[in-house]
């Protein structure tokens, strides 16, 4: 009797690729907010306070730049309820998630959503 198992013998791998890039030395890293760099879709409600997000140390260490997006869950009353992580650096997404806990809007009848897109830019 012959029996023949479904699974391979052969090992499942991960690979993780980390790559570290080194800052120049007086380097300034800010997460700037225009026009062009924080974007809000999918609703036409706007915000009454919305401070940028910080830029992360460790982005600014390893000199990660890039495009970070949210969902943020707006209340009727203006406070943001909830905060969807959509893409990115996952370093520069926790950020801009954290600065829009601490946004608010303003009032609406219904609860909305609204994406945030925000470029994170390392000025040298």
């Amino acid at each position: 009797m012959t029996i023949h198992s479904s699974k391979s013998v052969l090992p499942h791998f991960n690979f993780v690729f980390l790559v570290l890039l080194v800052a120049l030395p007086g380097s300034m890293a800010t997460a700037q907010q225009s026009d062009s760099q924080a974007q809000q879709t999918q609703s036409a409600r706007k915000t009454k306070v919305n401070p940028p997000p910080d830029y992360p140390e460790l982005a600014r260490k390893l000199n990660i730049q890039g495009i970070a997006r949210v969902l943020a869950k707006v209340a009727p009353d203006g406070g943001v309820v909830n905060v969807k992580e959509l893409g990115g650096n996952p370093v520069l997404v926790s950020a801009l998630a954290e600065a829009v806990k601490r946004w608010k809007y303003e009032p609406a009848e219904h609860e909305s959503e609204v994406e945030i897109k925000f470029d994170f830019v390392l000025n040298h």
